[in-house]
């Protein structure tokens, strides 16, 4: 029988593969399959249950629509663009040393294992947030970084709805995006993350009530008309033109991890956003001095944004609207190393 082939992703150099190679080998010991031979189901030592089928060869095609997935459970339950990838390559590492050539769906095979890597991250994002400056909020992601994904599933992609998930403990979130995002049922999820369908049921149901109502997904188009008179208003410093286009209970929340000048807490209603936003823009234009000042729109997390560039500085902003078309929360994402998501201007 000829040599199995295997497309091995090369989205990491050689020196950093081994490390990760390394840890992942002694990560896996004991996770080997019980079974030799291909069958109905291959059970892990830790109690893991996988359909297993005949050998499998993933071309480069398929594994972009794999990697895709990969990263976009990692990216939901993390919100870390830079935590999503190191989930990715750590979980083609364990399909490689696990050798899982008989696996019959590989793409739950692979979220599997993703699921469960993010829940054992998040535990140390946790420590690390603890100790985090000022507000912390999700990576900024082009979504173009994830192209396999559907209309349907971009819209649990918002940086609004990404910023609400911060409120559900690890495994309501895992069950919540597995469910909405990627339809998997119940005793899919339950296989996933070593529960029962009934407590996966329970579980998703709570994350539902942590919510509460979700943000709305208007058009593209509309989001832009109205994001654009706001931006031209602080530009130009027409403070009740902008204060018109906010809702009166408007929410401005800055990140910028200690590393760049941000507000420590969140800036609350209209009139404090607005001023905020003009004094942000006056500041920017004298601290430039000579400096190349642009404002760029861009896409962010499948809606319109903005990426104000001072001279070596980024600032990414998002808008969320309502219904009636207001501004209801300006995310603001300065951090540099949470702009990692976010292509840079061509």
């Amino acid at each position: 029988m000829g040599r199995e082939r295997y497309w091995t992703p090369d989205h990491r150099d050689l020196h950093h593969q081994r490390v990760e190679q390394d840890r992942d080998i002694h990560r896996t010991r004991g996770r080997r399959p019980v079974n030799d031979h291909p069958a109905e189901k291959q059970v892990l030592d830790d109690g893991t249950t996988l359909s297993v089928g005949r050998p499998l060869d993933l071309s480069p095609e398929q594994y972009a629509t794999l990697n895709t997935r990969v990263l976009g459970v990692a990216y939901r339950m993390l919100g870390s663009w830079s935590d999503a990838e190191d989930v990715a390559s750590r979980t083609w590492m364990r399909w490689h040393t696990s050798r899982p050539d008989s696996v019959r769906e590989p793409a739950a095979w692979l979220t599997t294992v993703a699921t469960r890597i993010s829940l054992d991250l998040w535990r140390t994002a946790t420590r690390r947030r603890e100790d985090y400056i000022g507000p912390w909020l999700p990576d900024p992601v082009d979504p173009s970084l994830l192209p396999e994904e559907s209309t349907e599933q971009r819209e649990t992609l918002t940086m609004a709805m990404m910023h609400l998930m911060e409120r559900l403990t690890p495994d309501e979130r895992a069950i919540y995006v597995l469910r909405n995002a990627f339809g998997y049922n119940y005793p899919e999820i339950a296989e996933m993350v070593g529960r029962t369908p009934a407590a996966c049921r329970q579980l998703r149901h709570r994350a539902q009530l942590k919510l509460g109502e979700l943000p709305p997904h208007l058009p593209a188009k509309e989001q832009r008309t109205t994001m654009d008179r706001l931006v031209s208003a602080i530009l130009e410093g027409r403070v009740a033109d902008a204060i018109a286009l906010v809702s009166a209970d408007a929410v401005l929340i800055t990140d910028g991890g200690g590393r760049t000048k941000a507000a420590l807490r969140p800036v609350m209603g209209a009139d404090h956003v607005v001023r905020f936003l003009v004094g942000v823009a006056e500041k920017s234009r004298r601290s430039a001095d000579g400096k190349t000042v642009r404002i760029e729109t861009i896409e962010v997390n499948d809606a319109p944004g903005y990426r104000a560039l001072i001279g070596d500085e980024t600032r990414v902003f998002v808008l969320q609207m309502n219904r009636e078309g207001l501004v209801t929360t300006v995310f603001a994402q300065s951090n540099p190393a949470k702009l990692t998501g976010v292509r840079g201007p061509a």
